[in-house]
Order: C-alpha cells, then structure tokens, then sequence
C-alpha cells in the first residue's frame, strides 16, 4: 500500500474509533435518536466512504459512488445533530431531497466529459454546505453554552469547509483526464488527507465539549431538585436565597419569603399511606409553582415544608399571593382535605443575616399553626 492509501486508511481506522465511542455513549445514555446517535452515524459513515477509498477500484466504480453518497450523509446527520443538541428538530425531508440530489447529479455525471470532477464535486460542495451550516448552528447557539469553545469549533468547522468548497470548485475546472478524488496523486490531497484528520479531531472535541456541557448541566439540576416534588431542594434554593440577600445588602431590590406547611401531615401519611402523602406534596408544590411569577424560585425546605422565594416583592403583596396559595390547597379536591399554614417575611435593612429574614418567617409559620392552621400569618420587619 503506498503513503497515499494507507493515510486515508489511519483516517479510517481514526473515524471508526470515533463511531465505535459515540455508540457507547448513545447506548449508555438511550439517545439514539438524539445528538450522541446522529454523531455515532456520522463518524461511521464517515470512516465507511473513506474506507472504500484505499481499494483501487476505478473511477466511477460502484464502490466509489457508494463512498460519495455515504460521505454525504455522513455530514447530513452531523449537522442534525448538532441542530438536536441546541433543541431544533429538523425535518428529514430537506436531507433526503439533498442526497437524492447528489445521487441524480453523480448518475448525470457519467454523461459528461469531465464527469470525475463532476463527481468529486457533488461530495465536496455538499459536505462544505453543511459545514458552513454548522457554523451558523454553533455560533448562534454554542456562544451563550462555551464562549470560549464555541469559536474554536467554529473555526474547525469552517476551515474544513471553505477547503472543501476550493476543492470542489477546483474538481470542476480541471481537465476530464485529470484524476482528483482524495487518493489521487499530486493536486494537494496528502495535505488534504492530513487537514481532514486534524480537524476531524477537532470536530469530535467540539461533539464532546457540547455534549459533555449539557450532561454538567443535566447532573447540576439534579443536584439541586427534589426528587419527589420538583421543586428545588434546600441546598438549591439556599443559593438562591444566598444570592437575593447579598443583592439586596448591595442595594439591589429587596425579597419576601413564604414558609409553607402542611397541616396535620403525619395523620395523613397514618390514614391514608405514604404513597398518598408523596402525592400530596407533589400537589401542594405543584400549586405553588403554578401560583408564582417565572423568576420566583420554589424549594422543599424539608419533610412536608416548603420554602418559596419572591424577589422584588413587598410584604402586603407577598401576603396577600400567600392567601391565595391557602385557600386554592384548602378548595381543592383531591379525595382528602389538606390544608396549608403559611408564615410570611420580608427583608428589611437591619437583616445583615439571612437566618434573620428565615427565622422570622418560621416564627409566623409557628404562630399560624398555633393559632388554628390554614392560615397565613406575617412577621414584621426589623
């Protein structure tokens, strides 16, 4: 086998690793109709068409149409998974009206003089189409992801792009003679071969950047959601908390608090099970989240407690919400009465401690439950 050949072939064996690593993680994670399954598809592929270029077969051939079209698809499902990663779905109809394209126009291309280049063409353009595509798709969407990441793969994608753009207009002004697919000699294809393995590297480090960010941030949430309820759990909604008090000691607007609990809960759980407890914590988070503004933040403090956070909220506001959380838990019908008593605080200038706006919203909640329960009763800002 000559240099040439046997380049094209470690490409191969490169891609393959690729394909056989992102089949592990589609397997592992269930996303095979997701990014982790569209970019298993590519690389195989994409080690497949390069593979049926280290035979001599001739130009034309069976074997090196199948490499052509295979090529192409390959950057097909690349781009649509990339456009799956950041949450678009695109239809299927626009891919394969494109590789029935390119199968037409290589069928064409026995027709005319310089149908090699013709053919060479139809891969080159097509891929560096899709390429350029990609670009857009991370400059748009993976900035705000990785700022810093994002251009680096952008200029990845691009740099391979706009070669192969050149490559495909140069396939189509050479002579009908001239041979110029990728195990050609001459016509700059061992640079070509050593750029598509350089920068297929760096394409597969983009994959697993995006990837592995969107896990992170999958594994953060967990980390702080309640499993039972989903609502943010203590330690999620400490940080939120933590973060709307040093704001308001800055000088930013200011918070209310709502402590939430369920009223005579043990007797439910004895009476009717856990299993109708769990359910009536899911509903009571369920209404409070439904009950407050997009960026006021829900957490399960602990056991049958809820904590709710209300940034740029007044005390006569946060009660008056507060009420209308009370009376929808004691209306509602869920097979049991359940009701709710509710202590309510507000942030004041001499809380240089955040313990002191929460210890004031469980002494109003103590007092609500001692005064009768399925109420809402305030503290008075120091």
């Amino acid at each position: 086998m000559t240099a040439q050949p046997l380049l094209i072939a470690l490409v191969s064996v490169q891609f393959l690793v690729h394909a056989l690593i992102w089949a592990m993680t589609a397997r592992m994670t269930r996303r095979w109709h997701a990014a982790e399954g569209h970019f298993a598809l590519f690389w195989l592929l994409l080690a497949l068409g390069l593979a049926l270029f280290v035979p001599p077969w001739a130009s034309g051939s069976a074997p090196r149409n199948l490499a052509d079209l295979l090529i192409v698809a390959a950057s097909m499902f690349e781009h649509r998974g990339l456009a799956l990663h950041w949450g678009r779905r695109p239809g299927w109809r626009v891919y394969a009206l494109g590789l029935a394209t390119a199968a037409a126009v290589i069928a064409a291309s026995f027709l005319l003089e310089n149908g090699h280049g013709v053919r060479v063409a139809v891969v080159c353009l097509g891929c560096a189409t899709l390429m350029l595509a990609s670009v857009s798709l991370v400059w748009r969407f993976g900035r705000a992801a990785t700022p810093l990441f994002a251009p680096l793969a952008a200029a990845g994608y691009g740099l391979l792009g706009a070669a192969l753009l050149v490559r495909g207009v140069q396939a189509l002004v050479v002579g009908a003679t001239t041979k110029i697919s990728i195990d050609a000699p001459g016509h700059a294809n061992i640079p070509l071969a050593i750029a598509v393995l350089f920068v297929g590297g760096l394409i597969n480090l983009a994959h697993i950047r995006l990837v592995l960010g969107r896990v992170l941030d999958l594994l953060g949430q967990q980390a702080k959601t309640d499993e039972l309820t989903g609502a943010l759990n203590r330690r999620g909604l400490l940080q939120q908390l933590e973060a709307a008090h040093a704001g308001a000691l800055q000088g930013k607007t200011g918070y209310a608090l709502m402590m939430v609990d369920v009223d005579h809960f043990k007797k439910i759980n004895d009476q009717h099970g856990h299993a109708e407890g769990d359910h009536v914590l899911q509903g009571i988070s369920a209404s409070l989240r439904s009950a407050v503004r997009s960026d006021d933040r829900v957490g399960r403090w602990g056991g049958e407690e809820f904590c709710v956070l209300l940034p740029r909220t007044p005390l006569r506001d946060a009660e008056a919400l507060a009420q209308r959380v009370a009376n929808h838990v004691a209306a509602s019908n869920s097979g049991i009465r359940v009701t709710v008593s509710i202590g309510v605080s507000e942030y004041g200038p001499a809380d240089l401690d955040l313990k002191t706006v929460i210890r004031r919203a469980d002494d109003a909640l103590y007092r609500a439950k001692a005064t009768g329960r399925n109420r809402v009763v305030t503290a008075e800002t120091a």
